[in-house]
């Protein structure tokens, strides 16, 4: 599995259909049978914001560029 930002490998599963990237620092979730993943953004204090949601159908990218970072 890659990232869907970053297209990183370096990715691990956080919970049931919850994944997280050690490349971008970003999170996400798979939908339950509606093919929406839902991209969220760790924040400092370890708290999470809500990005975007996307098809999974369609190429799953932002429109802007990701950076990517090491947490910690």
């Amino acid at each position: 599995m890659n990232c869907p930002l970053c297209k990183a490998r370096e990715v691990g599963r956080i919970g049931r259909e919850r994944y997280y990237c050690r490349e971008c620092c970003h999170e996400w979730t798979k939908g339950d049978g509606d093919g929406v993943v839902k991209i969220y953004e760790v924040l400092s204090d370890g708290s999470v914001e809500r990005l975007e949601s996307l098809s999974e159908p369609r190429s799953l990218t932002l429109p802007q560029r990701v950076t990517r970072r090491r947490a910690g």
